[in-house]
């Protein structure tokens, strides 16, 4: 009786490692579907522009960069060309002058997927509100793409199943950087430096690593034609 109670608890601990192991296999056997792809990868701000600032000094512009790079080896990996935006802590206009334009740096980012030919852009960044109770990773499409759209649940999802589920859902929204009809495009707010567990979260190499996982594995997915998930 008790070795059988020690294999059911043993099973019940494993299973859900067991089940992230075969959902990485899974994608894995579908990587072939990047193989080829021009993917941009934007980590969201720099230089002059830090974006959201912890209450402990902690910049969004540097982990954005992190997850990107984490990201962007992923995708090279499987035979994909990943470019990103920016390597370093730099803008990419008006470096450190009084002339900077938020407006002409998100053109220059989405002229670089142009000059490329991206098959697809995706945008990194951190969220970060007043209330500390707020958490989560959440992707953002445009909506009048379709494809941004399909492409945004399945990344969603992915952080879902990763992460854990904090009720956010893939959200339409007219950012400007989401406005080009040439490919699809999506926002990922990677989690909430406010948050006082997510924010350190945020900082650790393996949950960067988990994060970019996830990203990859929607796109993956996307590009290997799955339908969007009705539950992200």
């Amino acid at each position: 009786m008790a070795a059988c109670l020690l294999v059911l608890v043993l099973a019940s601990v494993l299973y859900p490692y067991a089940v992230a192991a075969g959902d990485r296999r899974a994608v894995q056997a579908m990587s072939w579907s990047v193989a080829g792809k021009v993917i941009v990868i934007d980590p969201g701000h720099g230089g002059i522009d830090a974006g959201a600032v912890s209450r402990t000094g902690i910049l969004e512009k540097n982990i954005n960069l992190e997850i990107a790079q984490y990201l962007a080896t992923m995708f090279r990996q499987a035979g994909a060309t990943a470019i990103l935006t920016r390597s370093g802590d730099y803008d990419l206009t008006e470096k450190n002058q009084s002339g900077w334009s938020n407006r002409d740096e998100l053109q220059a980012r989405l002229d670089l997927a142009d000059k490329n030919n991206a098959s697809l852009y995706i945008s990194i960044h951190l969220n970060s509100y007043p209330s500390p109770d707020c958490e989560g990773a959440q992707v953002f499409y445009h909506p009048r793409s379709t494809e941004s759209y399909r492409l945004a649940t399945l990344v969603q999802q992915e952080l879902i199943n990763c992460l854990g589920d904090s009720y956010r859902r893939a959200q339409g929204e007219d950012f400007f950087v989401l406005r080009n009809p040439k490919r699809p495009a999506i926002v990922v707010e990677a989690g909430f430096l406010s948050h006082p567990r997510e924010g350190i979260l945020l900082t650790e190499p393996a949950y960067q690593n988990k994060v970019a996982w996830c990203v990859y594995a929607g796109v993956v997915q996307f590009f290997a034609g799955q339908p969007a998930p009705k539950s992200a």
